[in-house]
């Protein structure tokens, strides 16, 4: 019986080997997205009562991951699982790190970010020689941020964080077509509260790190624009973290009726109580 168990151990361990070994790691283009750190911050906050941010010093758009990409499939990803991510490789290059890469989001897991972008896409992105090991990969990723000043094509274009306004799809999408030299972005959104927020802006490079448009990427369906900040009529570019939950029109129907309906029963309560002191007051005079 323990050799039988032995055995189907090892049939399981050479089963697993099998199937790393057949996945398929090619990839057509590396997705450089940049995310802007409060709407990611305001997501993350609201989507669980212990979530925190951390302090951010300087509001500026940067590198949420570069992803090697299969056109139309989000793959491949975790290439070598076996390859950990060390933090001491990155000590050299931490400065930019912090300014380029940084985490936003407070988690248990010290680099949280830079753990899972080296392994779910860094260990696919080694194939290429620019971006063959850990510092390498992570390096490459700040040196296209610097490249890719979202920030500052916004500005030049009006377009500035508040949170007293909001901007249409077309607003960012020049602007950032403009940056890239004509090529084709891939801007997202992403719904909070049932209000809309700009969430990341993705650039698309070869091979050998040239821009391309990002038309063939998953999502990005062909049109006069990319990404799915189409879904909305306009959306906000905030200027902080502090967000105020929004009620749409149809929450604040249903709570106008619910309060309607609240106020009517206290009413009826209190007419009911009112009509039997009565009663009880004629029952009591009846009975002298």
């Amino acid at each position: 019986m323990i050799l039988m168990l032995f055995l189907a151990f090892c049939l399981s361990l050479v089963s697993a080997s099998e199937v790393e070994s057949t996945k398929d790691h090619h990839f057509d283009v590396l997705i450089l997205t940049q995310h802007w750190p409060y709407t990611t911050c305001i997501d993350w906050e609201e989507s669980g009562s212990t979530h925190k941010c951390r302090e951010i010093t300087h509001a500026n758009w940067t590198v949420h991951g570069l992803w090697p990409t299969q056109w139309g499939k989000i793959a491949p990803g975790f290439c070598n699982n076996s390859w950990k991510f060390d933090h001491d490789l990155l000590k050299p290059i931490m400065t930019d790190m912090n300014l380029y890469w940084p985490d936003v989001e407070m988690r248990d897991q010290p680099d949280s970010l830079w753990t899972h972008e080296w392994t779910k896409h860094g260990t696919c992105a080694a194939q290429l020689p620019e971006t063959n090991s850990e510092v390498a990969y992570f390096s490459k990723g700040c040196e296209l941020a610097q490249e890719n000043r979202i920030t500052d094509w916004l500005e030049m274009a009006g377009v500035v964080p508040t949170n007293n306004a909001s901007y249409t799809l077309e607003n960012v999408w020049d602007a950032v077509l403009n940056g890239t030299g004509g090529i084709r972005p891939h801007i997202d959104c992403v719904k909070i509260d049932g209000q809309a927020f700009i969430s990341e802006i993705k650039v698309c490079y070869s091979k050998n790190f040239i821009r391309v448009n990002c038309d063939g990427i998953k999502g990005g369906v062909g049109g006069d624009m990319l990404g799915k900040c189409l879904r909305y009529d306009s959306f906000h570019y905030p200027s902080s973290a502090d967000h105020e939950p929004h009620m749409s029109s149809s929450g604040m129907i249903g709570g106008i009726v619910c309060t309607v309906l609240a106020l009517s029963a206290v009413g009826l309560a209190v007419g009911y109580m009112l009509y039997r002191r009565s009663r009880r007051r004629g029952r009591g005079y009846e009975s002298l």
